[in-house]
């Protein structure tokens, strides 16, 4: 991207920030850090005593005089010497006297800081972060056989612009996981960078980021609200480029006020102030970082379900078939291509991917038989049975009741998958299929709070295509929109409103030597109508420069298929004032999408 480019969509984005922060932020949540504490009984047991290890060992040292005892101290309450970089006792000698050399040196956090007293954060939470890594691999070396799966990593360059950044934005300081257990398959630049290459953890990359942490110098609160909408600008890139990132983690560090951040499709929560300058706080920091090393690939954000195949080379992605909720009969597919990404930080993170059975296939194989799986968290009832705006039950509903030589391919033939489900025991009635989000659920019911209920949800479907802004001519765009407009004809037959047509929603049909076609997509916000053509629903939904006047303007009649049939219309005025294939179609799939 262009610089002038870049530093356009960070003033964008700077501007949504704050709406974002007040809209889904919520502040001093007590139990965040439990969040993240391993599931496994005997990982939870050995973090537990690494993380009080620590926070005594951290303590010990700070209340002696660290220039001259330091070395002794470490090597008496961590006897086995370290193999690696981080876990000789010299190294955690520099760590530690770096650390508390920054902590001593602290001036007025309340007075307006200075950009080199900001600086000056960067190496004592480098050197902290890497000292509790480095005694955790000394504590591991004669631990026996539970042991931490991952290093949490900080990269040794501060204040700068990642790598795969959509804009100018540079983060203060990055981390990073390198797994210990042999599981690599979840965090990559590419497919050439394998186990064997040496660790890149000098300078970061929007990849490879396992969190950012903010900085600012002073703590007031001022600093920490504009430490939050820093956080958020760099969410969204992390999130456009990690495919299988599910919830994301980030630090505030406001002085020596830290706090951590975990965002979801629908919030951003916010634990309580951890003091540096006090040992509880400390403490709390320690446990973190050590929980991170221990707990389970889904408590640090990451889907299991998405891997990076070593082998062949490329992403895979599993897909369980409908009501398969323990994983079972899962279909493992390739990723030959990704045609959208989360371009949000909040919503519902929709990703589409081509996909093959097989890797490594012949593009023409690809297009004639290979599928698309759809990835992303549409609001949705917490029970399956009362989830009566399930994509897969509509698009069950258009393939038995459509004449298939009539319209075949004009509009995503469903073959599987559903809501993702994984590491969770109880599976019957839970709207999502992993321990963090559980664990969030009843928290916020134990609050009384209700959170909006997005379900991650997945599904293969049949049918090929590529945005509008791929097409080549104007006869193209006349057939594709006819194609649209003759499969809506037959939807509407099934009684089914789609209640979404858009640029974005609708696709150039690809099929390996065969005439272009069109077909519509996206059937998140569908609904059934009754026999006089009525939906029972009346809510607002929709993409707002197509929206019926009665849609837009939320009008208590019932919808109908006029109601479908308009934005069809004004589409076409639309692509005829902008044309189909300059910046003003290129509309983010979840941008200017409302569901009242």
């Amino acid at each position: 991207t262009a610089p002038s480019s870049q530093q356009d969509a960070l003033c964008r984005e700077k501007k949504e920030a704050p709406e974002l922060r007040k809209s889904h932020l919520r502040d001093n949540i007590d139990y965040i850090i439990a969040i993240a504490a391993p599931s496994d009984e005997k990982l939870q047991q050995q973090a537990h005593k690494y993380a009080e290890t620590i926070s005594l060992l951290l303590s010990r040292l700070l209340s002696n005089d660290i220039e001259g005892e330091s070395y002794n101290i470490i090597s008496r309450c961590l006897e086995n010497e370290g193999k690696d970089e981080y876990a000789t006792t010299s190294t955690l000698d520099n760590n530690a006297v770096a650390f508390f050399q920054w902590l001593h040196s602290r001036g007025d956090e309340n007075r307006r800081p200075s950009a080199a007293q900001e600086r000056s954060m960067y190496a004592g939470f480098l050197a902290l972060f890497a000292f509790v890594t480095g005694c955790i691999g000394r504590l591991s070396s004669s631990a026996g056989n539970v042991l931490p799966l991952r290093r949490i990593l900080p990269f040794i360059k501060a204040d700068k612009k990642p790598r795969y950044s959509e804009n100018s934005a540079r983060i203060d300081l990055g981390l990073t996981c390198e797994p210990l257990d042999g599981n690599d398959t979840f965090q990559r630049d590419d497919a050439s960078d394998n186990i064997e290459m040496p660790r890149r953890f000098d300078e970061p990359s929007y990849r490879r980021l396992f969190a950012v942490v903010e900085a600012k110098g002073g703590s007031t609160p001022a600093d920490q609200t504009d430490a939050f909408e820093q956080l958020i600008l760099y969410s969204k890139n992390m999130y456009a480029v990690q495919h299988n990132r599910r919830l994301l983690w980030g630090i505030t560090a406001c002085g020596a006020v830290v706090k951590a951040c975990l965002f979801g499709p629908n919030f951003m929560l916010a634990s309580t102030e951890m003091d540096l300058g006090s040992e509880e706080g400390r403490s709390e920091l320690v446990r973190l970082i050590v929980y991170w090393s221990f707990c389970e690939l889904d408590k640090l954000g990451y889907d299991p379900s998405v891997r990076f195949n070593r082998e062949h080379g490329c992403m895979e992605i599993d897909v369980a078939p409908p009501g398969n909720g323990d994983g079972t009969g899962k279909q493992t597919f390739y990723l030959c291509e990704v045609i959208a990404v989360a371009e949000r930080v909040f919503g519902r993170h929709t990703r589409c991917f081509i996909a093959h059975r097989g890797p490594g296939s012949a593009i023409e194989r690809v297009i004639e038989n290979g599928v698309i799986i759809k990835d992303a968290w549409p609001e949705a009832a917490e029970s399956v049975e009362n989830d009566d705006r399930d994509k897969t039950r509509y698009l069950h509903k258009i393939h038995e009741e459509l004449p298939g030589d009539r319209y075949d391919g004009m509009y995503p033939e469903f073959l599987e998958g559903g809501r993702v489900y994984f590491g969770n025991e109880d599976i019957t009635q839970q709207f999502v299929g992993d321990s963090v989000w559980r664990q969030l659920n009843e928290h916020a019911e134990r609050e009384g709070k209700q959170m909006a209920l997005r379900v991650h949800k997945r599904i293969a479907m049949k049918g090929i295509g590529k945005p509008l802004k791929t097409i080549n001519s104007c006869l193209e765009l006349i057939i594709i929109v006819a194609d649209v407009m003759n499969c809506h004809s037959g939807i509407e037959r099934c009684n089914i409103l789609h209640q979404d047509i858009s640029t974005t929603n609708i696709l150039a049909r690809v099929l390996y030597d065969r005439e272009p076609g069109g077909m519509p997509i996206n059937f998140d916000m569908a609904v059934d109508i009754d026999g006089k053509g009525n939906a029972i629903r009346t809510e607002r939904t929709g993409t707002y420069p197509f929206m019926s006047v009665g849609n837009l303007e939320g009008s208590p009649h019932n919808r109908t298929a006029l109601d479908d049939w308009k934005p069809l219309l004004y589409i076409l005025c639309w692509l005829g004032t902008y044309d189909w294939n300059t910046a003003t179609l290129r509309i983010g799939i979840d941008d200017l999408e409302i569901n009242d």
